[in-house]
């Protein structure tokens, strides 16, 4: 009997795996796969023939689990939730894949070939569910949300936002346009989960936002470029290379992938880097002019970048308040935005759309600074 390979199988790249059809469902209302550390730890094993240390990563919807291999090399096994459409699991494989073709030096997650040379497994979990199996490359840094931002940072994350979007504009996938409450087009449908939001002032708010949405916001989203994007650049997907962070060094979890305007994405990105006192747009200013730079803006895509970054404020509190309610034990981990994204919607609401769009504006005019 040969012995099994002492380090990580190969990486894959090109094109993806074929979609499988599956019934959607609802992953809001879904835990994370009942996992247990013997169960992944023998994944691993029988499916990509490796061993060592491994240890739970948190999650909202998969089971993740970090492994450190005897040769030190780091593994992510990641086991999906039995709910995720199967075709839109496969896209976010078929994304990476696809990622390290046409740009290799993107500090991405890459895919490991299975021992049977596949790009994912399936297998039963406990409860008798079937389970995709992925083992990625493990990206080492310290986590954005966890550091300080040195000087130039908030101008590199918009160039590497870009130079993403650049890289996915070639891709494609059917389940691109599948349905994800977090992507902001859909923020109509964030209705009914707004009776969870305890704070009778802060729901009208919300309220008052959709209606606009309705009726300003949504017509003309179908007017503005659109392809699949990452969908979720906030500081806990993003890593940086120490606590005093001077560069970032990987791009993470690429779980809320969906077809939607550009704009969008780069409103989820801004959303997270509102900063505090008496310019709130001087970050997000930053951003906007360094993925200008890379890949110009259009000016219905910036006129509209306020009110969809108060979308994704929105979403965050409606979906947090929602879910909290309904998972109190894990309630601390899906608040973790809550306060910034009510922060965020303050400074903005009180800045107002004239001020942040010439703001916008001048950004993207100004010189870019070193």
């Amino acid at each position: 009997m040969s012995s099994l390979p002492r380090g990580l199988p190969p990486v894959l790249s090109g094109a993806g795996p074929e979609p499988v059809d599956m019934a959607k469902a609802d992953l809001l209302a879904q835990d994370a796969p009942a996992i247990s550390l013997e169960i992944a730890a023998d994944m691993a094993l029988e499916l990509y023939g490796v061993s060592g240390e491994i240890r739970p990563l948190s999650a909202e919807r998969d089971a993740n689990f970090h492994i450190r291999l005897d040769t030190g090399e780091e593994a992510l096994l990641r086991i999906t939730n039995a709910v995720e459409d199967r075709a839109v699991t496969d896209m976010q494989t078929a994304v990476l894949m696809h990622l390290a073709a046409v740009d290799p030096s993107l500090p991405v997650q890459r895919i490991h070939a299975s021992l049977a040379g596949r790009s994912s497994e399936i297998m039963n979990g406990p409860d008798g569910q079937t389970h995709v199996v992925r083992l990625m490359t493990f990206l080492r840094g310290t986590v954005l949300s966890s550091a300080t931002p040195g000087p130039g940072l908030h101008i590199e994350l918009g160039t590497l936002q870009a130079r993403l979007n650049r890289a996915l504009r070639g891709f494609f996938h059917p389940a691109a346009g599948h349905y994800l409450q977090w992507d902001i087009k859909q923020a109509h449908r964030l209705r009914p989960m707004l009776d969870a939001v305890a704070d009778t002032d802060l729901r009208h708010r919300l309220t008052r936002l959709l209606d606009r949405f309705d009726a300003e916001i949504a017509p003309r989203l179908p007017h503005l470029r659109a392809q699949v994007v990452h969908n979720d650049f906030n500081p806990h997907n993003l890593l940086v290379d120490a606590p005093q962070a001077t560069c970032l060094t990987g791009i993470i979890d690429f779980g809320d992938m969906v077809h939607t305007p550009i704009a969008c994405d780069l409103a989820v990105a801004c959303s997270y880097q509102i900063a505090e006192g008496a310019d709130p747009m001087c970050r997000i200013a930053e951003m906007v002019a360094a993925f200008n730079a890379m890949l110009p803006l259009e000016d219905e895509e910036l006129e509209l970048l306020p009110d969809l970054i108060r979308l994704r404020h929105a979403t965050t509190l409606s979906i947090g308040a929602w879910r909290a309610q309904r998972y109190p034990g894990n309630a601390e981990y899906i608040l973790r935005n809550g306060a910034a994204s009510l922060r965020g919607l303050n400074a903005l609401e009180q800045l107002g759309n004239e001020a942040a769009i010439k703001a916008l504006h001048a950004a993207v005019r100004a010189p870019l600074s070193e």
